[in-house]
């Protein structure tokens, strides 16, 4: 019965390894699959960074640009209230010399009546 016993044991360890042996390899596989998936991430994910810091680079170009866009259009802007507030003043002074002018022009006597 010990023997019966002792080769039921060595069959099983048999088995038991037989199982063991294609799980290692399929283990081995994974890990090597795993290790080339985290290479491959690391380049991309290098290649991200560097895409994403290019991003930042255009959109910081642009928002100069506009920063410098946007203050010739309020220099623009300055620039034309200036005009208008000239274009009233000598609105005013033109519109006074015609006054002047159309008193002097419906013969009303210059000084005291007598």
């Amino acid at each position: 019965m010990r023997i019966a016993l002792e080769l039921t044991l060595i069959l099983v360890l048999l088995a038991l390894a037989a199982g063991l042996v294609p799980l290692l390899f399929q283990l081995r596989r994974t890990a090597q699959g795993l290790d080339a998936f985290l290479l491959s991430t690391r380049k991309d994910l290098a290649q991200i960074t560097e895409d994403v810091h290019a991003s930042r680079l255009r959109m910081d170009h642009l928002g100069v640009s506009i920063q410098i866009y946007l203050d010739e259009i309020s220099g623009f802007v300055g620039v034309l209230r200036a005009v208008k507030e000239a274009v009233k003043s000598f609105g005013g002074i033109f519109g006074g010399i015609g006054s002047v002018l159309n008193l002097f022009r419906s013969g009303h006597p210059r000084g005291p009546s007598n």
